[in-house]
């Protein structure tokens, strides 16, 4: 989009991600989007208490007075068992969220942080594991560290979560003083909206003052098929929010979307970047039928 009028922005620093502040360009400049490059691997999950399948990362600098940066995942077991209708996956082990640290977000470290147990030690890296029977705020852990100048330093560190069987469990609010020992900030969900079977995402909004949580939903398609898409809440407290709305991407291919990944951008924090997972519906074809477990799969 192009503009004739003139934008203010102070002293401000701008992130040209569109046309928004730009009347023209010449001279082959160009709006480029650069490809990620892949390293070498930061951290291998192959600890006993770590499981099989680790996902749901979160990293953010943190400057209190650990390391300087945080790394959070989720740890489970997954085996496949015979069920009446066939094969199917199952978590085999309770889900648990594990902590990793480093100074320059290469090179990794598990502190002991003699938290929660694991097969009689507390000699690893574990910091939540839910509360309760139904194992509340552990499904989609995703902390970070409050800037509210007005929060106070029981409750430094935030997050979100679900019930271990996520599904329309809702999303519970947890704190921690110090993001190694967390509890509930309230028996009940703050957000009942939502499908929450992923990572859903919740951040201190420093230029508008409130807190913003993206979650992922179902909406209704053209032909009435349920969607995958993401909707936004906030609130002053984060406990209690406003209803989700959806959000809109004029322009933007008709997409699925799952994981959003939505976060301010550091420098100019009043612009938020997402970086959301496609979801993909895979036909049948002979790729699919090479890859292992067919039966499984079928």
């Amino acid at each position: 989009m192009e503009t004739s009028r003139t934008c203010d922005i102070g002293s401000r620093l701008e992130l040209f991600v569109d046309r928004y502040l730009i009347k023209a360009l010449q001279g082959g400049a160009a709006l480029q989007i650069h490809r990620p490059t892949p390293r070498e691997e930061a951290l291998v999950t192959d600890r006993p208490w770590e499981g099989n399948m680790c996902g749901y990362v979160t990293v953010f600098e943190d400057g209190g007075r650990y390391r300087r940066y945080r790394m959070y995942y989720k740890c489970s077991t997954c085996t496949l068992v015979d069920g009446p209708d066939g094969q199917r996956v199952e978590i085999a082990a309770p889900l648990r969220v594990a902590l990793a640290e480093s100074e320059d977000g290469i090179h990794w470290q598990r502190p002991e942080l003699g938290v929660l147990p694991f097969e009689g030690s507390t000699a690893n890296n574990l910091v939540w594991a839910g509360e309760g029977p139904r194992a509340r705020g552990v499904h989609g852990f995703a902390p970070f560290r409050d800037t509210n100048p007005d929060t106070s330093p029981e409750d430094r560190y935030k997050s979100v979560g679900a019930e271990r069987r996520a599904t329309g469990s809702g999303l519970y609010a947890m704190q921690s003083p110090d993001g190694v020992r967390w509890r509930l900030m309230r028996e009940a969900p703050v957000i009942r909206q939502g499908a929450f079977d992923s990572q859903n995402l919740t951040f201190w909004d420093a230029v508008r003052g409130e807190y913003r949580a993206y979650v992922r939903d179902f909406r209704s398609g053209p032909g009435g098929e349920r969607r995958r898409d993401i909707r936004t809440a906030t609130s002053s407290d984060f406990i209690e929010w406003t209803e989700p709305q959806w959000l809109s991407y004029p322009g933007a291919p008709d997409e699925q979307l799952y994981t959003n990944q939505i976060t301010p951008y550091p420098r100019a924090p009043h612009i938020f970047v997402g970086f959301p997972t496609r979801y993909t519906e895979r036909p049948w074809s002979p790729t699919i039928e090479a890859l292992p477990e067919l039966d499984h799969r079928r």
